[in-house]
């Protein structure tokens, strides 16, 4: 006989937990306080706002809070909501209480007695670890700031913060100064390390952060010490999550630890054509040491960057004549000494390729080496900008008939092999890795040329457009205004109460609304505010349509639904906390979907500071998909330029987005069953690069976004298991594609930021086209 003992539950008094909290209202609207169990301080609680009796907000109170970490106490347990002036001024009672529990926090305020305190616990800084040894974070601060990084006690880097940032909601909303760390490679020991930052003169400050980091990654880590097979996957899938990076600045040494790969021997044999006189004799050095034997080389002289076809088919149909494949050069490239062995192979491997590029080296003034490391072929920045032309081969056949076009320049002479064929059509290679280290350019003449043969280019298409030279910072720059047929526009705005919001963005886009003769179609999803609805009544006066839809906020429906209403040819998605400051916003980005080959086209928004906040969209940053350029001004050039000029992108958001209503039917809209709120339009761009294609994110198209003003941030604790799941839904669907994402550069970091860093290691450095497979067919209800 088996007996079993029961044991008496607890009292009610032993488990109940002991709660210590703090409510303050500062002048400002910032409700702000704390909430911890003295009992079980690792719990963190969802805070409920309340006014007069009602839930009008939530907050997840796991802040810093300075005041308690100096008394030795739990600190991350703060929290902060920044309440509309409006409606403390309508409400007598403000209150907190924990969610589900009902428990009151602190004291009530009495609205109406005046009472309002100083004290505002919203942070005033942050350290962010993003993965491997790589941190970011911010501080309060007006000028410049000096930090020192202290790991497990020990002093080992200084910190800069002479970046911005912007950080916080809606009214609350301020630039900060922003900082990039990465700490020292002897931390990546597999071990659990704390780092923590001081100012100059020995002062703590209040953030810290924990992190793990493997050499070469946790799949790295299985390789090396074998016998472990069976834990690959969980070690690759760790690493997409949580990648490793090294900063730009240490590209040499890390270029030496992971070396590109020898290519495969090929008997190929290469016509290099050398275009100029300046710098011809160390273009010429180079080619001696090349690991590829089977070449001929020809110097046509001239200015830099020119070309004279008569000497080129000169020098093809004697010294070349037994060639099938030419490499062109500007006068003054430094070849690496395997460059002609992997253009060599890259051909043998990929028969169909027409033309192909690689990355290039920069040496700057003090002789430091940085990457030019570029995407797959991108149409839109080769016009603009000619990134391709300095350094590229070609197959004879293709040369041949583009030089019936007689080009005078490298950038007509690249972009001429694409006069018959459109631009999805053109099997260009790129080939990840420098090939060789540019020259200095002479960015003025440059831009000139590249203006003319963008031109030359475009007449050739038949594409009517003009073509502005402009100014660039490591290359030349050029602005397209291709013509735009006369075509139905309609600006479709969802929006939900937040008159103030909406008032302002109908106001600030009416010029360019007028100026491209396009309507508006406001969707309302529930306004309950008087002035609001009685706004949107009168709308129709002023020839604005509006559209009803009535159910929770599902902003991919809510554009399926406009889109099924209208008949326009064009639909601009717009959000309702958009403000444009120019009227030729719109007309730019028509101007980009006047290719019939681009599917849809971003604009280049910035925060209310001036503080870019989406710049496109890279797929892969920590196994998502990421805003670029959130670390610069608007007037920053950006990575290799590309703040200068229209470039590709994998997706843009659709905050501000253009596109063809025919190919949003065609495509299915936004998949409203799956992506609700969150990556609907990471995944609409992404079925329309599936479908042949190109997105485009034009940086002179610039409107101010105050994001999630009107619907508020993905983080909140009642929303954020929503946003967990659509942020699987789009890796279960485009896992593939968020790993090897065509337009970003498998040598760049994939944590935080895009554009900020080396990935360490690198990811699959193989020649690639600017193609995208089939996604995953993820059946609802997984």
């Amino acid at each position: 006989m088996s007996m079993s003992r029961l044991s008496c539950p607890q009292s009610e008094a032993s488990i109940r937990p002991k709660l210590v909290s703090r409510l303050e209202l500062a002048h400002d609207g910032t409700l702000s306080g704390f909430v911890y169990d003295a009992h079980a301080t690792e719990r963190r609680y969802t805070v409920e706002i309340l006014l007069d009796g009602l839930v009008f907000s939530t907050a997840y109170a796991d802040a810093f809070v300075p005041e308690l970490s100096e008394q030795g106490l739990q600190a991350s347990c703060g929290f902060a909501v920044t309440i509309d002036p409006d409606l403390l001024r309508a409400a007598r009672i403000l209150e907190a209480r924990l969610a589900n529990l009902g428990t009151l926090l602190g004291h009530p305020i009495d609205l109406e007695s005046g009472r309002a305190s100083l004290v505002d616990l919203r942070k005033t800084c942050e350290l962010r670890w993003l993965g491997g040894l790589h941190f970011q974070g911010w501080i309060d601060g007006e000028s410049a700031l000096f930090l020192e990084a202290i790991v497990d006690g020990e002093a080992v880097a200084q910190v800069h913060a002479t970046a911005w940032t912007h950080v916080g909601e809606a009214a609350a909303h301020r630039n900060v100064r922003a900082f990039d760390l990465h700490v020292p490679q002897r931390f990546a020991d597999g071990r659990v390390h704390r780092v923590s930052l001081r100012r100059e003169d020995g002062e703590p400050i209040p953030a810290t952060a924990v992190f793990v980091a493997f050499p070469d990654g946790l799949a790295g880590m299985i390789d090396a010490l074998g016998g472990y097979g069976a834990e690959r996957l969980r070690g690759k899938l760790y690493d997409q999550l949580i990648p490793a990076s090294l900063p730009l600045a240490d590209y040499v040494n890390w270029r030496d630890r992971f070396p590109l790969l020898a290519p495969l021997a090929s008997g190929l044999a290469l016509a290099v054509v050398i275009a100029g006189a300046a710098g011809a004799e160390q273009t010429l050095a180079a080619l001696e040491t090349q690991t590829h034997e089977g070449w001929t080389a020809g110097v046509i002289d001239g200015e830099p960057l020119s070309v004279d076809t008569d000497a080129l088919l000169e020098f093809l149909n004697d010294a070349a004549s037994d060639t099938h494949h030419v490499v062109i050069a500007i006068a003054g490239v430094v070849l690496e000494p395997n460059a002609l062995a992997r253009i060599a192979a890259a051909f043998d491997a990929y028969p169909d390729a027409i033309a192909l590029y690689g990355d290039l080296d920069f040496l700057a003034e003090d002789g430091r080496l940085w990457p030019l490391a570029f995407p797959a072929f991108d149409y839109e920045r080769m016009l603009e900008q000619g990134y391709c032309a300095h350094l590229f081969a070609v197959r004879r056949e293709a040369l041949l008939a583009g030089l019936e076009a007689r080009p005078d320049n490298l950038y007509r002479l690249f972009n001429c092999l694409l006069d018959r064929v459109g631009p999805r059509q053109a099997n260009i290679l790129h080939l990840p890795g420098a090939l060789a280290t540019l020259p200095r350019l002479d960015r003025t003449n440059a831009s000139h040329q590249l203006a003319a043969a963008s031109q030359m280019h475009l007449n050739a298409r038949a594409v009517g457009a003009d073509v502005t030279p402009q100014q660039g910072n490591l290359f030349p720059a050029v602005r397209i205004g291709r013509a735009i047929s006369r075509q139905r526009v309609t600006v479709v705005i969802p929006t939900r109460d937040r008159l103030p919001l909406l008032r302002t963005c109908l106001d600030s886009i009416a010029p360019a609304v007028e100026r491209c003769r396009a309507d508006i179609l406001v969707v309302d999803n529930d306004s309950v505010d008087p002035d609001t609805i009685a706004y949107l009544a009168d709308l129709p006066r002023q020839a604005v349509r509006t559209l009803r839809v009535e159910g929770p906020f599902n902003f991919a429906r809510l554009n399926n639904q406009a889109a099924a209403v209208l008949n326009s040819d064009v639909l601009c998605l717009l959000n309702n906390d958009i403000e444009a400051s120019t009227d030729d916003w719109l007309e730019e980005m028509l101007t980009r979907l006047a290719e019939p080959d681009v599917g849809a086209v971003g604009a280049l928004l910035t925060w209310p500071g001036g503080v870019v906040q989406h710049g496109g969209v890279v797929l892969g940053m920590n196994f998502a998909a990421t805003h670029a350029f959130a670390d610069r001004f608007a007037d920053d050039p950006g990575f290799l330029d590309q703040l200068l000029v229209a470039h590709e992108c994998s997706a843009v958001t659709a905050a501000c987005l253009a596109t063809r209503r025919s190919d949003y039917l065609a495509v299915g809209g936004m998949d409203e069953a799956r992506f609700a709120v969150a990556f609907n339009d990471v995944d609409y761009c992404l079925r329309l690069r599936q479908a042949g294609k190109r997105i485009v994110l034009t940086p002179h198209a610039k409107l101010v976004h105050a994001e999630s003003a009107s619907r508020g941030a993905d983080d909140r604790a009642d929303r954020r298991g929503r946003f967990e799941r659509e942020l699987n839904l789009l890796r279960a669907r485009w896992g593939e594609w968020l790993n090897e994402d065509p337009t970003y550069n498998p040598q760049l970091s994939r944590d935080g930021i895009p554009y900020g860093g080396l990935a360490w290691p690198p990811g699959p450095r193989a020649p690639r086209y600017n193609h995208l497979g089939p996604a995953r067919d993820v059946p609802l209800g997984f």
